[in-house]
């Protein structure tokens, strides 16, 4: 049985500059494939998703959001932290999947019977509505298939075999929508919203399984020993999951019990539309965590100049769409939700903040991970898990009581901010002074710089505008990064070419 932390090899055929244009430029064409992926099934979701408030009402559609977040808190164990650990481990040894993917699954059965009853308890304890419990049964059984999904997504990225599963993400996205809409055609209850989720989740989760084992001819026989030794290896990536996932949702759950369900629907909406500037964040796990993975098996100094690359790129992306977000937030949500989710735009401000910042911490997370520190990743991301719970208890109270509507959201909005700088600087600090060079600071001043006068620009002289103002500040901050040549365009349009050409390339060897 292969040892489970055995030391990743890569070919060392391959030269220093050739290996390092390979590896990105497999990075980038299947970004580009996932990337585009992600896209359709965001520009599916964005009209699904921003709908669903308006037509349920803040009140109603807190009562979902609640349930929503309280199975994701409750599933977050089953995750095992084995998806990061695969994305790791599987892009240098797929062989490695037959050891512990039957024990996985088997483990996760078993865990699902203890996390039900542990919810029913909960449940009854805090003498919730026979609806809440019947969303939160319904969510728990998808949270169930999704935890799943995931795993057989991260053996499927770790690989490359990326072309089946993004045709797939769209085709699942496409059915929910279509759900969704005659769930509000018919008028149906809550449980009909969810059980939409139930549905697509079970389909999507066993066929991404049918497909990991089409690819990776994996075996699912039960290996006690190697389970045990991939959950242990696995664990710092599981206290930070568990970490991340319980303050991410305790605002929500602490609004439902010291609050309204109105200022539960008013932040859902607020957190929900902030969270579709992570639309990447997915994209970056699929990819980065095997690129760094194979950069360091190269040399730390690669895996370094990968990570200042990669945050150069992210921050490049990141600092725009937060700053319009910011700028922006009572139109955005006045056109997505209607004039009943009015309060939400207090969050949505600080929320594009705290949004940006996760984008960094990704990154420094990947990378510590990549080079085995992540008992100091989990460690830092425990530190979150105390500091939210301990702001929010702190602000939505006293925000509740003096900002008026809303104000419990933005308590739980500014425990979020408070937070990801935390964990930011954590990260940064563990990483040291390699993560950095001139060149990321150079860029990352005349990013900031760039958005903090559009942000005054449209404080002060473009208020009354309305949402005239938003293409403006968009065409000021174009002219300005172009101006100060913030981002290299140049660095990005050959690493294009250049995948282009390789791709070209192999399609006619193969033809041959």
């Amino acid at each position: 049985m292969p040892d489970i932390q055995s030391t990743p090899q890569v070919d060392s055929s391959i030269a220093g500059d050739d290996w390092r244009k390979r590896e990105i430029n497999l990075a980038f064409v299947n970004s580009l494939k996932l990337g585009s992926s992600l896209l359709l099934t965001w520009g599916i979701a964005l009209v699904t998703r921003l709908y669903i408030p308006r037509f349920l009402g803040p009140e109603r559609f807190g009562t979902l959001n609640f349930a929503d977040a309280f199975t994701a808190t409750a599933f977050v164990a089953m995750g095992l932290g084995i998806d990061i650990y695969v994305r790791k481990e599987i892009a240098v040894r797929p062989q490695h999947a037959s050891d512990f993917i039957g024990g996985i699954i088997a483990l996760r059965l078993v865990l699902l019977v203890f996390v039900y009853a542990g919810m029913e308890i909960v449940l009854r304890v805090t003498h919730c509505s026979l609806e809440v419990r019947t969303l939160v049964y319904i969510y728990g059984l998808a949270q169930f298939f999704m935890v799943g999904g995931f795993t057989s997504a991260g053996l499927l990225q770790a690989t490359g075999n990326v072309n089946e599963m993004s045709v797939l993400s769209v085709a699942i996205k496409v059915v929910w929508a279509i759900a969704i809409f005659v769930a509000i055609a018919f008028r149906l209850g809550l449980w009909a919203f969810a059980l939409t989720v139930l549905l697509t989740e079970s389909a999507k989760s066993l066929f991404l399984f049918w497909l990991a084992r089409k690819h990776l001819k994996f075996d699912i026989k039960v290996h006690p020993k190697t389970t045990w030794l991939a959950i242990i290896a696995a664990l710092p990536f599981f206290v930070s999951g568990l970490a991340t996932t319980v303050y991410d949702k305790m605002g929500v759950n602490l609004l439902e019990f010291m609050t309204t369900r109105r200022e539960v629907g008013w932040y859902g909406a607020a957190s929900g539309f902030a969270s579709m500037m992570l639309l990447f964040a997915p994209l970056m796990s699929w990819v980065l965590v095997p690129l760094f993975a194979r950069s360091a098996a190269e040399s730390q100094d690669e895996l370094f100049r990968m990570v200042r690359r990669s945050l150069e790129f992210i921050l490049a992306l990141a600092t725009p769409v937060a700053m319009l977000m910011l700028v922006g937030a009572d139109i955005w949500v006045s056109i997505a939700f209607g004039k009943a989710f009015g309060p939400a735009a207090m969050s949505l401000r600080v929320l594009a903040v705290a949004t940006f910042l996760m984008y960094v911490s990704i990154v420094a997370a990947y990378a510590l991970a990549v080079l085995n520190y992540t008992w100091r990743m989990s460690l830092t991301f425990v530190g979150g898990m105390l500091i939210n719970p301990t702001v929010n208890l702190l602000l939505i109270p006293r925000f509740s009581a003096t900002a008026g509507p809303g104000g419990g959201g933005l308590a739980c909005a500014t425990a979020t901010l408070v937070t990801e700088i935390a964990i930011v600087i954590s990260l940064l600090a563990a990483l040291g002074s390699r993560c950095s060079d001139r060149r990321l600071i150079v860029a990352s001043v005349k990013n900031f710089g760039a958005a903090f006068l559009v942000i005054a620009l449209d404080a002060f002289l473009l208020k009354a505008l309305g949402p005239l103002r938003l293409v403006i500040d968009a065409v000021v901050y174009a002219a300005l990064i172009l101006a100060t040549k913030a981002f290299d365009f140049r660095g990005l349009l050959e690493i294009v070419r250049t995948a282009i050409r390789q791709r070209k390339s192999r399609r006619a060897e193969a033809m041959q």
